[in-house]
C-alpha cells in the first residue's frame, strides 16, 4: 500500500453492490449536505474531530504542492 492510500475502512466489503441502500445513500448524503451548510454559514462551529482530521492529512501532504 503506497502512503496516500487511505486506511482500509474495518467491515468494509468488496463487492459489486453497494453495503448501503440507495434510500440510506441519499439520506445520509442530505443529512452531510445540511451538517456543512451550517459548518459554512458559521451556524455550527467545526467539531475538534474535523480539526484533528485535516491537521493529520495536512501533515501528509508532499512538499511538492509548494511553490
Amino acid at each position: 500500500m503506497s502512503q496516500y492510500d487511505p486506511e482500509p475502512v474495518p467491515g468494509l466489503r468488496k463487492s459489486s453492490s453497494p453495503a448501503l441502500s440507495r434510500s440510506v445513500q441519499t439520506q445520509l448524503g442530505q443529512r452531510l449536505r445540511q451538517f456543512y451548510e451550517a459548518l459554512a454559514l458559521g451556524e455550527q462551529p467545526v467539531p475538534d474531530r474535523f480539526i484533528e482530521i485535516i491537521n493529520r492529512l495536512d501533515e501528509r501532504k508532499p512538499e511538492k504542492q509548494q511553490s
